[in-house]
């Protein structure tokens, strides 16, 4: 793999930027939709290499507590995956502000509101970013499983590739107990065209 695939500390400011502004879209949301208040990380971005994919996640999610994860795959320039992980009390909690009572909460009604979350991060995320560096991406239809462990984890379509791509964030609604972490995975050839966007930016600053 060619080394111009690491990002300058200019590049990955840049892209920092680029994607707060993502999330900051996003959130507004999903703030919209819950009526409350969110804290937004200020998001991590690292370029790994993919072996080193299940490790990370492993020291980032705590899953001595299940947790639902949503996958949804990028298509276009951008390609690559988004993962929306979200614990299940959060989730429950989720639920109960979407007017749902106890009796009326079951695994399939969760499962159904963590996909529609994961569809507005995904559009509002991923679609600001690709209108800011001028580029088209679709989405497939996301899927979701339960994590009890990260050898579940077993199916990324990532390992294919060498470098993969994470900018992370996590987002905080503490008044309601409601907490949950946004990956954005994106594979080796996204990255080149990301760094080529951006370069063109900095280059008109």
């Amino acid at each position: 793999m060619n080394s111009n695939i690491d990002l300058t500390e200019d590049e990955k400011d840049c892209l920092q930027e680029l994607m707060n502004v993502a999330y900051g879209s996003a959130t507004a949301a999903i703030t919209e939709i819950l009526d409350a208040f969110a804290n937004l990380s200020i998001p991590k971005i690292q370029i790994i290499d993919s072996s080193e994919l299940k490790p990370y996640l492993s020291n980032k999610l705590n899953l001595e507590m299940e947790h639902l994860v949503s996958l949804q795959q990028l298509n276009g320039t951008i390609s690559g995956e988004n993962m929306f992980v979200i614990d299940k009390q959060s989730a429950i909690n989720i639920a109960y502000k979407f007017g749902l009572e106890d009796d009326e909460i079951d695994d399939n009604e969760i499962s159904d509101i963590v996909l529609e979350i994961t569809n507005i991060l995904s559009s509002s995320t991923i679609g600001k970013l690709a209108e800011d560096i001028d580029t088209n991406v679709s989405f497939s239809a996301p899927t979701i499983k339960k994590l009890t462990s990260i050898d579940q984890l077993n199916n990324f379509f990532i390992s294919k590739y060498e470098k993969v791509i994470i900018i992370s964030t996590e987002l905080n609604f503490e008044a309601l107990n409601i907490r949950a972490e946004l990956f954005i995975l994106t594979t080796d050839n996204s990255i080149l065209f990301i760094k080529e966007k951006i370069n063109k930016m900095l280059d008109e600053l």
